[in-house]
């Protein structure tokens, strides 16, 4: 059994010119995967049953702030540039968590970014933290 530290952990998102580039700065991210559930218990049942449904994911980062989070994530923000309300446009995000060393897991899909908020205090470092709504499948593999 493997286990990993996430001090190499990276992410790449695209850029919306094509081109998937790594987000500067990450000190932490975080993406949860859930399958919905369909009550089918009837009368006369003893026990709720339940039956699979839809799969979603989603996700959030946290970064220090830096000027180039102004372009990379304001031209992803639904509603700007990624083509306003109703927007369909999406971007690759891969999520390393411990490093791109071969073997390692590696976590893959399009997403929708939901939100960009910037956080500063007195005595602490500018931050900023990117949420993130997985729209198809999230693909789990190794790094090849």
């Amino acid at each position: 059994m493997a286990t990993f530290t996430g001090q190499s952990g990276k992410i790449s998102l695209d850029n919306n010119a094509g081109n998937v580039t790594a987000v500067a700065e990450v000190t932490t991210f975080s993406v949860e995967h859930t399958v919905n559930t369909i009550e089918d218990t009837a009368m006369g049942d003893q026990y709720r049953t339940f039956r699979t449904s839809l799969n979603e994911w989603s996700g959030s980062a946290d970064v220090f702030f830096d000027t180039t989070h102004l372009s990379s994530f304001g031209n992803l923000l639904v509603g700007n540039t990624a083509g306003g309300a109703n927007s369909t446009e999406s971007a690759t995000i891969e999520l390393y968590p411990a490093g791109e060393t071969a073997t390692f897991p590696k976590l893959s899909g399009e997403v929708i970014v939901t939100g960009f908020s910037v956080a500063s205090e007195l005595e602490g470092m500018v931050t900023a933290t990117i949420s993130f709504q997985g729209t198809g499948a999230l693909t789990m593999t190794a790094v090849a």
